[in-house]
């Protein structure tokens, strides 16, 4: 399965600045993930969030993250924050469980936090997240870097760049987006992984070479750190999913 995306071209902020994604981008996504379901009911996690788009969102803003201090106050990139899910609890492999991102430039004081909530309960691929399944989770933020312009649909290296394919065919216009690992990790070459990126676009016609020319491409490189629940748990100093249950264990007699 490949993430969702918000196909726009990237404008260019005219800064050398090479921002990389760090630990403290992925502890906030588990901190807010985890104060949206401590302060919603199991059946509306996140509902409230995605109604109004507001309340967390904005407490969030309020409260300065811990990578602040890294990065310029200024600093924008695109983005995605990615969820993943341990197949097992005793499993090292992880399936897809939510991806959303922008190839907009966005803040990234307020953006990551807010796709950490997004890819967690709005992808309409899945349902949204539940509590149950946190300590089975693993998060992804990708910073995306160094746009360059193709000049062909193949010119890129898997496991390096991502690309952006946009194409105009019988009078419609189709654009879809893989990040960096995607085609790395499904095993596919360039010729493979583009032909894959057509469909992805909701292109169903044939591929052909004509097609193919016609092709505007964009690569690009991405920063990613991931990070395991249970490192979340180790940086944090204890599990606060445990501690609320530990508390709500004797408000009842």
């Amino acid at each position: 399965m490949s993430p969702r995306d918000d196909v726009q071209q990237p404008e260019s902020k005219g800064s050398s600045l090479v921002l990389q994604a760090t630990p403290e981008m992925c502890q906030y996504c588990f901190d807010v993930l985890v104060k949206e379901l401590k302060t919603s009911s199991s059946s509306n996690a996140g509902r409230g969030w995605l109604s109004s788009n507001s309340s967390s969102a904005d407490e969030d803003e309020a409260t300065m993250p811990a990578f602040a201090t890294t990065i310029p106050a200024s600093a924008e990139a695109p983005l995605f924050v990615t969820w993943d899910k341990r197949r097992s609890v005793s499993s090292r492999d992880f399936d897809l469980r939510g991806c959303i991102g922008t190839l907009a430039p966005r803040p990234l004081l307020t953006a990551v936090g807010e796709y950490a909530l997004t890819s967690a309960f709005r992808d309409q691929r899945f349902d949204p997240i539940r509590s149950h399944e946190v300590p089975q989770l693993r998060v992804a933020v990708s910073l995306l870097v160094k746009y360059e312009n193709c000049e062909h649909c193949h010119d890129w290296i898997v496991g390096v760049h991502g690309i952006i394919i946009k194409f105009e065919t019988d009078g419609a216009e189709f654009s879809a987006t893989y990040l960096p690992e995607v085609a790395r990790e499904q095993g596919w070459d360039q010729q493979v992984a583009v032909q894959s990126l057509i469909r992805k676009a909701g292109y169903d016609g044939s591929i052909k070479d004509g097609l193919l020319k016609k092709i505007r491409c964009t690569r690009y490189q991405s920063s990613k750190h991931r990070l395991t629940y249970q490192e979340y748990v180790s940086v944090v100093g204890s599990d606060p999913l445990k501690t609320e249950k530990k508390r709500n264990r004797f408000v009842f007699f």
